[in-house]
């Protein structure tokens, strides 16, 4: 069926927020590591090593995700205290990596024109994003995105984030579909696919030549994407 509603997520879907990170940690931990007595390969890795550890299990951790600077900050001093520094210098260089990933940060070439031929084509639209309400709002307020959604679900303002059934309900309450007439589309497979499925959506996930679907995914999405364009031939754009 073709569907009446689209919902997307942000980050890492509309928005690249995750192509500058290693640039930003190198630059970080660069900036940081004469400070500290270190060279900045062991302690770009050890914060690496520590974050990745960390949010591996997303349903575990998944009450930081409306506190992420404060998570940036817990997980940068554990990593300190690992190498035998002084945790104390973990919150300036937690904010300096934020600074450095903020100024990478961009639209994928392919969102604002995905967006502008879905609405040009009737679609409704919905934005679903976790994060902290502060933080999806600057970004809405710094990439032109924001007017092409009828319909814009912030977990730290809705109290309730991705893959919270919640949220897709409340998303498809405010487009006036229903499950069967709704395509979702996320490069998270815990949060955007498995959420989706378990709401009864239509699960598109994203990998923009980034991600694998391994063995251990955590859902199975109805369909893959590479990159946006690809909706254009299912969706008559």
């Amino acid at each position: 069926m073709t569907p009446r509603a689209i919902f997307f997520d942000l980050d890492d879907t509309l928005l690249d927020t995750s192509g500058g990170v290693q640039e930003a940690w190198q630059s970080t931990c660069a900036a940081f590591a004469p400070e500290l007595g270190i060279e900045p390969g062991p302690l770009q890795q050890a914060i690496r090593d520590q974050l990745i550890s960390f949010w591996k299990d997303e349903a575990a951790v998944e009450h930081w995700r409306t506190r992420l600077h404060d998570a940036r900050r817990h997980n940068v001093a554990l990593a300190l205290e690992r190498l035998g520094l002084d945790p104390a210098a973990a919150p300036r260089l937690a904010d300096r990596y934020w600074d450095e990933q903020a100024a990478r940060m961009r639209l994928f070439d392919d969102s604002l024109e995905t967006l502008q031929r879905l609405r040009a084509a009737g679609f409704r639209l919905a934005l679903l994003t976790n994060g902290p309400a502060e933080m999806q709002r600057w970004k809405l307020s710094r990439f032109p995105i924001e007017e092409h959604f009828d319909v814009i679900v912030i977990e730290g303002e809705f109290g309730r984030g991705k893959p919270d059934p919640a949220v897709f309900a409340h998303a498809l309450e405010r487009t006036g579909a229903r499950p069967e007439e709704a395509w979702h589309i996320g490069d998270n497979l815990y949060a955007d696919i498995g959420g989706a499925r378990r709401a009864g959506i239509h699960a598109a996930w994203i990998h923009r030549d980034r991600l694998e679907l391994g063995d251990d995914a955590p859902a199975l999405p109805d369909r893959v994407l590479a990159h946006l364009a690809d909706l254009r031939e299912p969706l008559g754009l």
